[in-house]
């Protein structure tokens, strides 16, 4: 397992992390058991994870303080509130304290490495910036969390203005993004701040939906070369991953995937959503296979780099 030094944090943590987010939500939300999930996490932490994510959203809080009690001081977690309620009424410091509280109990820890603001809209940032920031540096002084962290929605927000305009203050330690080959908007609206300040970066669906199912990609890629947003010169609709034929070894575009979003400069952490240890492990395998041939890394960049899907 590769470590990276987490920006500013000065924390160690593996390119790998455990997401409990996302569609699977370690594999609850397609019946699999607690126990399932706890074996996922643990067999992680064998392969030398110790990054591990959730959120109070996600509702795998409990299960990822169940799974790691025991290994507290070998991992850095992570967790998230959303700063609204769902009327879109946003939550107030007292409410914020309370997430946090209820988050620590859930995770049974005493303190959360990495707290987040999730998903707020550029439209919520002054109010993030102004009213709720106070009251997370309360809590990081109070020993409750270590590091102020903000998440985006790249459905929502494709270009990432939020996170853009965020970088430009001083409080934010770490980031989640997205980055992938439908998007890499983040290499130019995001990376530049973050490595400039030393935020750290975690990414999101590095190699989720197509990129996990070669025919789903190639009817997308189709769609887009029929739409205009594709040039057929550079991509072939046919053969959409023809570009791997220069990278022996690389045998899905999930592999490829993961290992084009960890070797972008700037990134510390790429996050893994499953809820099966085979995957898991396939996964971490990607991750640790090192950079991709310049010839297939350039083919992604001049094929898709001008696209911003928004996924995520």
């Amino acid at each position: 397992m590769d470590y990276r030094t987490f920006g500013r944090t000065g924390l160690r943590v593996s390119v790998a992390g455990i997401g409990a987010g996302g569609a699977s939500r370690l594999g609850l939300s397609y019946g699999g058991s607690e126990e399932q999930a706890i074996a996922v996490m643990h067999r992680a932490i064998d392969l030398g994870i110790n990054y591990f994510d959730t959120a109070e959203s996600y509702q795998t809080e409990e299960v990822v303080g169940r799974a790691l009690a025991g290994h507290r001081d070998e991992v850095v977690i992570s967790s998230k509130i959303a700063p609204f309620h769902p009327d879109g009424v946003m939550l107030t410091r007292a409410e914020l304290r309370e997430a946090v509280e209820a988050a620590l109990t859930k995770l049974q820890t005493e303190v959360v490495d990495v707290y987040h603001l999730h998903r707020p809209s550029l439209e919520h940032y002054d109010y993030c910036r102004n009213e709720l920031v106070p009251e997370l540096e309360a809590m990081r002084d109070e020993g409750k969390l270590r590091f102020l962290a903000l998440s985006e929605s790249t459905s929502l927000d494709n270009r990432h203005s939020m996170l853009h305009r965020a970088v430009e203050d001083d409080c934010w330690d770490v980031i989640m993004t997205g980055f992938n080959l439908f998007n890499q908007s983040a290499r130019d609206e995001v990376f530049p701040g973050t490595i400039e300040k030393g935020v750290a970066v975690e990414i999101m669906g590095a190699a989720r939906g197509p990129f996990s199912r070669p025919e789903v990609l190639g009817g997308e890629v189709a769609r887009l070369v029929s739409a205009g947003e594709l040039d057929p010169s550079k991509v072939d609709p046919e053969q959409p991953l023809s570009f791997l034929d220069a990278a022996p070894g690389v045998d899905s575009m999930a592999d490829a995937s993961y290992r084009f979003a960890a070797h972008e400069p700037g990134v510390n952490v790429v996050l893994i959503g499953t809820g099966k240890i085979e995957h898991l492990e396939e996964n971490v395998a990607a991750l640790s296979g090192g950079p991709l041939p310049d010839a297939v890394r350039e083919a992604m960049v001049e094929g898709y780099g001008h696209l911003a899907l928004g996924r995520g």
